[in-house]
């Protein structure tokens, strides 16, 4: 092609052109806007071409010349058009390029030559094609009534060519809100189409929220369709409060001292924040939904209710047990008495169920009132009265008494034994306060050995080895009296009879034999009384017999010697003192 060119073709040859031109079958070519087409010239070029030429359609009955091409001349000729100098070029196969199309250039072009005397042209169909913008949903109502028809919003599409359709989506559900829709398209400077389609919607109770979204479907090509989709919209469905509920916390086994919590709720949406909590028939409102019992007694048992601040027909109740459990001891925590009185320990609880009490000493159970006529050291401890109501499974009460049984000391036993050559004397002493024990060796203080006590008795033990004859005195003291006994022991040289004091220490491994040995002693002293006495007894005999056969004189001296056999006899070699306590 040559350089372009400004003209207009002879008069006459644009009329014979006109006269002799014969229309072809159109075709369409299709572009997005800001593309680059081209249109081919399908016009008939077999032989000697003198023309070709590109004209749009601008009416019914006029064309416009755009660009010509003489290939004799081998020069182009461009028409001052006015929006597409600079923006068309024949090219080498003569056809038609307009660079970044628009919504203007959609029309007829045609490509027309001149063969000899043959004059074709062939017209070609531009349609131009723009996506709209995002669809986007504006003018949202704030919330959404039951039952009302409200208008849920606006959804705006702009800049589309040709016309987009928009329908929208429920929860996210393709359907046909048409029959709600309301559309209406405006175009704008440029030429594009803004649609806007306002939607209204009636809610139903329950719904509760309700999602909204838009679509815009657009043409990109004759045959050929798309869409975009706006961001979702939620919106409340506010409906009245037709039911409120009254909730308790703790639900069950509401215990005296505890705090309760009564919570209102209503069905609604919003839900209701401000209710009226009554009280066997007194007002109570409060401005929150929770109203709180702080460290309940048995006062607050009762029927509670709950109604809407604006809506006092709507309404629940609830009835609250406030469980109390109280134990009571007849006595106070801590008893003194003395052996011998009287006491009645009782457990006394009064509560607002079926109560078990129960009165325990070491785990070992006592009747409920625990009487007794005369009290004993075994009768001290601590005593626990323990109350469990059946109707509530945690609450229990829980009392300790403390008796102390208090007596002037006594001696219950005052023992003395033989033990590897030594005398142990042991003092078994009882009394409540515990008692001082002292121990008399003839006016001195012997020293004490640690013994292990027993239960309410406190067992004191010296060990001695006399040289000679002692009396050992044990005294026990406490604030109430004292109580003294004695023993007497005999030198350890000398073996003694067991009289009943006498004692030998089974455990002690160092006197295995000594049952056994001092059996045999007893035996050997028994034997020794029952011959002396049969002596005494032949003795007798003899001497009568002999006095009845002597002269008188004979008969008085023998009388002499027998009284001083005897005597010696009675007398025996046992120089000790005797006694119901010596050893």
């Amino acid at each position: 092609m040559g350089a372009s060119g400004t003209g207009i073709l002879h008069p006459v040859l644009i009329l014979l052109l006109g006269l002799g031109m014969q229309a072809q079958a159109m075709t369409t070519v299709t572009a997005m806007v800001g593309d680059t087409v081209t249109l081919f010239c399908e016009a008939n070029r077999d032989g000697d071409l003198s023309l070709v030429s590109w004209r749009m359609k601008v009416s019914e009955t006029d064309n416009e010349q755009l660009i010509s091409f003489s290939p004799t001349k081998n020069a182009v000729t461009y028409k001052e058009v006015s929006g597409y100098k600079d923006r068309i070029i024949m090219n080498k196969d003569y056809s038609l390029n307009i660079s970044n199309v628009g919504i203007q250039d959609e029309k007829i072009f045609s490509c027309f030559t001149l063969v000899q005397s043959d004059i074709n042209e062939v017209p070609v169909s531009l349609k131009i094609y723009k996506k709209p913008s995002n669809p986007e949903i504006v003018e949202l109502a704030a919330f959404l009534e039951e039952g009302k028809l409200q208008e849920v919003g606006v959804c705006v599409v702009n800049n589309s060519y040709p016309v987009a359709n928009i329908t929208w989506q429920h929860n996210f559900q393709n359907v046909d809100l048409s029959s709600s829709a309301n559309d209406r398209v405006v175009t704008s400077e440029k030429g594009y189409y803004n649609t806007i389609s306002s939607l209204k919607y009636t809610s139903k109770k329950g719904e509760g929220r309700v999602s909204f979204t838009c679509i815009a479907t657009y043409f990109e090509d004759q045959d050929r369709t798309a869409s975009k989709k706006s961001s979702p919209v939620t919106l409340f469905v506010h409906y009245k409060t037709s039911k409120v509920s009254l909730q308790v916390t703790p639900a069950q086994d509401v215990e005296e001292g505890t705090n309760v919590t009564l919570s209102c709720s209503g069905d609604g949406y919003p839900p209701p924040d401000a209710f009226v909590f009554i009280k066997n028939g007194e007002d109570k409102p409060v401005s929150m939904d929770q109203y709180e019992l702080i460290n309940v007694t048995q006062e607050d048992t009762g029927e509670y209710t709950c109604s809407q601040q604006d809506n006092p027909d709507i309404k629940d109740a609830v009835n609250i047990t406030v469980h109390y459990l109280a134990l009571t001891v007849n006595l106070s925590e801590n008893v003194s008495k003395m052996v011998g009185e009287n006491m009645t320990l009782e457990c006394i609880a009064k509560s607002s169920g079926t109560v078990d009490v129960t009165l325990m000493k070491k785990n070992k159970v006592f009747p409920n009132p625990f009487m007794v006529e005369s009290l004993q050291y075994v009768h001290s401890g601590s005593y626990t009265c323990l109350a469990k109501i059946k109707e509530v499974k945690e609450m229990k009460r829980e009392k300790t008494v403390i008796v102390r049984v208090e007596g002037k000391p006594r001696i219950n036993k005052l023992t003395k034994k033989v033990v590897n050559n030594a005398k142990v004397i042991s003092c078994v002493v009882e009394g409540f306060p515990k008692p001082t024990v002292q121990w008399s060796i003839n006016g001195t203080s012997p020293r004490e050995e640690s013994v292990k006590d027993k239960k309410s008795q406190w067992n004191h033990r010296i060990t001695v080895q006399p040289s000679e004859n002692i009396t050992v005195t044990c005294t026990a003291i406490n604030p109430h009296g004292q109580d003294q006994d004695t023993v007497n022991l005999t030198a350890m040289r000398f073996k003694e009879p067991v009289d009943e004091t006498l004692e030998q220490d089974p455990l002690d491994p160092n006197n295995k034999n000594d049952n056994s040995k001092g059996n045999d002693q007893a035996k050997v002293i028994v034997g020794i009384i029952v011959g002396l006495l049969i002596a005494a007894v032949i003795a007798g005999v003899v001497y009568w017999l002999y006095k009845k056969k002597s002269p008188t004189s004979k008969t008085k001296t023998n009388e002499r010697g027998t009284a001083d056999e005897i005597k010696k006899i009675n007398k025996g070699d046992n120089n000790h003192t005797s006694g119901s306590s010596a050893v």
